[in-house]
Order: C-alpha cells, then structure tokens, then sequence
C-alpha cells in the first residue's frame, strides 16, 4: 500500500502530575489505552498511548533527553526495541508496530 499513513501524534504535557491526570481522564471517559503510563527507554520520558474517537493513535507525554549537538550519541541496536519503546515490561505491543491510519 503506497498511502501515506499516520503513525501517531504526540501532545506534550508538564509533568508527570499531567500525564497521570490525563491516565485518570481517559480510565474516567472509557478511552481505548495502548500503552502506559509508562517510559520509553530510548528517551526516559513518560508516556501513554492512546486511539481517539476516529481510531488514530495519539500520545501524551513528559520528560525525556533533551537532544544537544555536544551530547553524547547514544546508540541503540534493533535487539533493544522492546526496551527502548516499551521500557516497563520490555514487551513489543503488537498494535503499536501493526496499526496506522
């Protein structure tokens, strides 16, 4: 399929304190969770995975590495996906590698 397809869009949030309150918003509304609240190894920040109303995914999320040109690379290898996206729990979650819109 040549389409073009949306993985996700991301909404950045002010603390951890935002991204619970939203995990809270979503339980409250019965709002289809992906994944988290949880971290992404890649970046350390905080994280929740949701779909919208339409079925596109969206994220919230906080923290993370800020990127300098004077910071060291870090490298991560295919092995570590599971951990670097998913760092709690180190498991791939299917729909996050399967769905787009």
């Amino acid at each position: 399929d040549s389409k073009a397809r949306l993985h996700h869009l991301s909404f950045h949030l002010e603390s951890w304190d935002e991204i619970r309150n939203a995990a809270d918003i979503m339980s409250k509304k019965y709002i289809p969770v992906e994944y988290g609240p949880g971290r992404h190894g890649l970046t350390r920040g905080l994280t929740i995975y949701f779909f919208d109303p339409s079925g596109n995914r969206n994220e919230t999320f906080h923290g993370g590495y800020f990127r300098y040109p004077d910071n060291p690379t870090i490298i991560w290898d295919h092995t570590e996906v599971p951990k670097g996206i998913f760092y709690y729990g180190h498991q791939v979650v299917e729909s996050f590698v399967s769905a787009n819109t």
